[in-house]
């Protein structure tokens, strides 16, 4: 792919962040983000990026017409799986947080649940995905 058009899709997967986070209010643009909100964005870029790239990938196979690879296509989506794990590990730590009070756990142990809940398959599905997508060399 052309440097210009990665550019130009990773400016628009940027502005599609943005307006993401306003229209569900995560940021609100002008003001001072938390370091909560520092890794909504990044986790909603990461999770438009990966739709970006397989949706070009896709198309760019159909425009040339050549074969789809499975193994890539099912890469990219338990990679959207794993963002979409981290994410949620991100909005249910939140909720915890507001609400840590209400349980008789201390709240790090709290973290450590949902990390074991959430990022743990999450890493899983990464790794899977690297696996599938992985370009073996042909002798």
């Amino acid at each position: 792919m052309k440097k210009g058009t990665i550019i130009i899709l990773t400016i628009i997967t940027l502005v599609l962040t943005f307006i993401f986070a306003e229209i569900f209010s995560i940021y609100h643009f002008g003001s001072v983000p938390t370091l909560l909100t520092s890794l909504y964005l990044i986790s909603i870029f990461a999770i438009f990026e990966d739709l970006t790239i397989s949706i070009t990938y896709i198309v760019r196979k159909l425009i040339k017409k050549e074969k789809l690879e499975i193994k890539k296509i099912i890469g990219l989506i338990l990679l959207f799986v794993a963002l979409l794990l981290v994410l949620l590990f991100l909005v249910v730590v939140h909720v915890d947080y507001l609400h840590w009070y209400m349980y008789s756990s201390p709240f790090y142990l709290n973290v450590i649940a949902r990390s074991i809940e959430f990022l743990l398959p999450s890493i899983v599905l990464i790794v899977i995905g690297i696996l599938l997508m992985k370009n073996k060399k042909k002798k």
